[in-house]
Order: C-alpha cells, then sequence, then structure tokens
C-alpha cells in the first residue's frame, strides 16, 4: 500500500472505535497501513476500510518462513526455543486450573498443543490457515480444526481456552470472546497474551515498536482496555495481569528490526532471554451464564 495523504488521516478522526463504541483519532502509519487509538478505552486498530478481506491467505507457509517481510523468518527453526516459552505458560496455567481440556486458538504447527498433550492435558486446536492445521494435527497428535474460529464446530466445553498472540489478530476480537465464553466450562479459564500498548517501549518507540505489525495486527491494547472488554463479553472474577518474558533468536530479534532486509543475520544462531516489560499475559475466568456487561 502506498502511504496515506493528510486528508486521509484527517478523515480517520472520528471513526468509531469497535472496541468500546469511543471515537478513534490518527495514531501512526506503517506500510501504507492507518492506524487509530481510541480516546476513550486507549487501544490501538487498523482502519476497517484496510483489513484484508481474505485473513486466512496471509497465513501461508510464507508468513512463517519470513518471505513477506513480517511474521517470522523461521518459525519451525526456533521449535526448541518456543517449547520452552510454551512450557512456561503452561506451568504458569496449571498453577490457575487442574489439567484437563484445552483449546488453542490460533494453534499454528501445534507446538503448543504437543507440549499440553505431554503434560497431559486433553489438547486440541483450531487454526485458520488450512495447511498449517493438517501439520499441527499430524505433529501434536491432537485434534484440530482448520478454519474460523467464530464458525468452526468444536468439541466443546473446554476447561482452559489459549489464545496466545492471536487476539491482535482477530478481526472481531468481541466475538472471539463471546464464543469463547460459550465453549467454557461454568468455571473455566481463558488465557490471553498480547502485545502491551501502554507499556514504556510502546510509547517510545511508536511506529518502530515490533508489534506494530501490519496487515496481520489488527488490534493493539492496553491493559486497561482489554480487561474491559472481557468483562463486557462474558468474564470476570479473577482477571490475572502478568509480563513473561520468553526466548528469541537472534535470528527473529534481527528480522523484527530489519525485515528481509537484515540479510546474513537472518541465519545467526544464538538466542536472548527477553523480558521488556511490553507483553500482557491474562486469565480470565468465565462469568455465570446471564451475567451482562
Amino acid at each position: 500500500m502506498g502511504s496515506t495523504s493528510d486528508a486521509a488521516r484527517a478523515g480517520a478522526t472520528g471513526r468509531p472505535c469497535v472496541l468500546c463504541g469511543g471515537r478513534g483519532r490518527f495514531w501512526l502509519e506503517k506500510r501504507g497501513y492507518l492506524h487509530l487509538r481510541c480516546g476513550d478505552c486507549g487501544c490501538g486498530f487498523l482502519a476497517a476500510d484496510q483489513r484484508p478481506a481474505d485473513l486466512a491467505s496471509l497465513y501461508g507457509a510464507e508468513y512463517f518462513q519470513g518471505q513477506r517481510g513480517c511474521g517470522y523468518p523461521g518459525y519451525l527453526r526456533d521449535a526448541r526455543l518456543l517449547d520452552d516459552n510454551f512450557d512456561r505458560r503452561l506451568a504458569w496455567i496449571e498453577t490457575l486450573r487442574e489439567r484437563g481440556r484445552l483449546l488453542e486458538v490460533g494453534c499454528a504447527y501445534g507446538l503448543f498443543l504437543r507440549r499440553a498433550r505431554e503434560r497431559g492435558w486433553q489438547a486440541a486446536g483450531v487454526e485458520i490457515a488450512a495447511d498449517c492445521a493438517r501439520e499441527a494435527q499430524a505433529s501434536a497428535g491432537v485434534p484440530v480444526v482448520a478454519g474460523d474460529f467464530l464458525s468452526a464446530e468444536l468439541p466443546g466445553p473446554f476447561d482452559v481456552i489459549v489464545l496466545l498472540d492471536v487476539i491482535e489478530h482477530m478481526p472481531d476480537p468481541a466475538a472471539c470472546l463471546e464464543r469463547c465464553a460459550r465453549l467454557l466450562t461454568p468455571d473455566g479459564l481463558l488465557v490471553l497474551e498480547t502485545g502491551d500498548l501502554g507499556s514504556r517501549w510502546a510509547r517510545l518507540l511508536g511506529r518502530r515498536w515490533h508489534f506494530v505489525d501490519p496487515p496481520q495486527h489488527l488490534f493493539y491494547f492496553t491493559a486497561d482496555g482489554l480487561e474491559s472488554l472481557l468483562r463486557r463479553h462474558g468474564f470476570e472474577g479473577a482477571i490475572r495481569r502478568r509480563s513473561m518474558g520468553r526466548r528469541v533468536s537472534l535470528a527473529n530479534i534481527a528480522f523484527k528490526l530489519a525485515g528481509r532486509a537484515a540479510g546474513p543475520l537472518l541465519r545467526m544462531p544464538g538466542h536472548l532471554e527477553l523480558d521488556l516489560g511490553d507483553g500482557l499475559l491474562v486469565a480470565a475466568e468465565r462469568a455465570p451464564r446471564g451475567a451482562g456487561a
């Protein structure tokens, strides 16, 4: 996409925030995509008329191999690091709930699902990219449904539903949360991980913040904005928030900083342990049936 005009930026001001109904204003532009920020909930979002019509087409093998200059430079190449990151998150979840039925939304190649199964969870997944879904089911050894989470037939109820770095990809986060609530058991737990737009790094870096990644990322959440959204769409009780670090390959860091222009740096060995405090890991309990916002 080309650069937007001053008139287009000015025209963005006043567009409604689909998360809370507040008023959006021009926030930033990246890769020619216009982003707005809500004056009420503080969350950011990609202008609706610039969102891709076919989301599934964004998440083919090239997305996980860095061929589009966004996504991951080598997702499966970093499988060992990702396994460690997923183990940490599963260990945290296991402090909140006993092992039971778990659904991962946006399971990619099934690395998290495999670790969950190995730790004793009855795991299942749903993935919008059909090729990824097939590979996830084969490699994780658990059921994986290919399709849109909002319409896919899923064998609930589940004790835990997990969305790791997924809610920002959803074209309708409110509908996503409402479906999660319907699929959970009465005391079920939703676990979300996403970027923290209210963090120091996000404020300092602006459009250069690694999490600003259009057109895949459609929404950007503050902690308070995400908690309010959860409470309006089926969740209440003990909402726990924390930032959890992760192991990141040097190649992935180079890719986030320079994309494909990183060249030979994309083959660098090694990794760093990072916790920049710019992530949100949230656990929220399903509200009782009939409880409304």
